[in-house]
């Protein structure tokens, strides 16, 4: 019988490349310690390219580090949990910010996480399942992001973006995400949101 960091290389070796890996792909193959020493020893080998603790990525010579919300939304998938993206990172998504944050903060129902990813971190931050409520739509992101950067950092430029938002929203994740709001926030959405329909 195959020893079992071969029984790894080979299921390494279908894999296409710029694949995420995670130990958790091969269990049933041996124990916890074993299948990442073998991961450990495979990067070492350059078949994977480490990319975090317990992340690697299958190596190629073109292949490139991917994008940090591409990581994010694979480790929800392996384990099963709910992200959300907060504060800026929100903001990023909706398109509101040109800048890509060095941080990028997820709410989860999952473990908490601190992934560095080449010059960027990847924060997975425990947060109620109000939040996770939220939808992933414009209403919904807006709300994850405001609550994140708090009333202080409310700019004008940023109520003028916001309204722009409001202008094409679901009108059903609207009226559920502003039940879930904190006051301030609902107060703030449904003022700018009376703009638009003057």
């Amino acid at each position: 019988m195959n020893s079992i960091h071969q029984q790894i290389a080979d299921k390494i070796n279908r894999l296409g490349t710029g694949v995420l890996v995670f130990p958790v792909d091969f269990r049933g193959v041996g124990s916890e310690d074993s299948i990442k020493m073998s991961l450990s020893r495979h990067a070492k080998e350059n078949r994977l390219e480490r990319l975090a603790h317990g992340i690697y990525l299958k190596a190629s010579k073109v292949s490139k580090m991917p994008a940090p919300e591409v990581v994010a939304k694979a480790i929800a998938k392996k384990e099963k949990v709910r992200i959300r993206p907060a504060g800026q990172s929100a903001l990023y998504q909706l398109g509101m910010t040109a800048t890509r944050p060095d941080e990028l903060i997820y709410l989860t129902d999952g473990e908490p996480r601190n992934i560095k990813l080449g010059n960027q971190r990847l924060i997975f931050k425990s947060t109620t399942a109000k939040k996770l409520s939220l939808s992933d739509t414009t209403s919904g992101l807006l709300v994850l992001a405001l609550d994140e950067l708090g009333k202080d950092q409310v700019t004008e430029q940023l109520t003028s973006q916001i309204t722009e938002k409001l202008k094409s929203i679901d009108q059903k994740a609207w009226l559920k995400d502003l039940q879930l709001a904190t006051g301030w926030i609902y107060n703030l959405l449904i003022k700018l949101h009376q703009q638009t329909t003057k």
